[in-house]
């Protein structure tokens, strides 16, 4: 059997990575595809980034990632990583609870700081399930198809990236 494809999604900060991946999963959604994976939304107050939740995207449950009002965990930048190995666990029995397409945004340094994500990064990366991830423009996979978003390129993305994957579909 053929390994799933893994497609990997990069660019700047503020390109449109996360739109593109929201966008792809809200046509495959409505293509009644069973979608699960995570997202790392910022959290603001008084327009103020306090720091970062990560949400499953399956039920929407939710946990703090990284804040920067915390003192204590691993500290990247002005955040602080607070993630729970029990939510992880949690998200895990939802990721692999039989997906057509794991969505993943972002795999970046603070969620690698995270030994249990990382752990659970890195079993989603060798599972045999379709795999899309946003990834932070400092990693690396040698292992499927990274797509860079640039502002030339980033409304033709969705096309190419949804015709890659549905016509794989036949795959999963």
């Amino acid at each position: 059997m053929d390994k799933p494809f893994r497609i990997y999604i990069t660019g700047k900060p503020g390109i449109g990575k996360t739109t593109l991946l929201f966008n792809i999963y809200r046509i495959l959604k409505e293509k009644n595809w069973r979608i699960t994976g995570f997202y790392c939304p910022e959290v603001r107050v008084n327009n103020t980034r306090m720091g970062f939740k990560i949400k499953s995207v399956l039920s929407g449950k939710e946990a703090w990632l990284a804040r920067v009002d915390a003192r204590s965990g691993i500290r990247i930048g002005k955040y602080y990583v607070v993630l729970e190995d029990n939510f992880v666990r949690q998200l895990e029995e939802e990721i692999f609870s039989f997906p057509d397409i794991i969505l993943i945004d972002e795999i970046g340094p603070m969620e690698l700081s995270s030994v249990s994500l990382k752990n659970l990064i890195n079993k989603i990366l060798t599972s045999n399930y379709p795999v899309i991830a946003v990834v932070h423009r400092s990693i690396k996979f040698d292992d499927g198809v990274i797509y860079e978003v640039t502002i030339q390129n980033r409304d033709i993305l969705l096309e190419e990236i949804l015709g890659r994957v549905t016509s794989n579909k036949n795959n999963i």
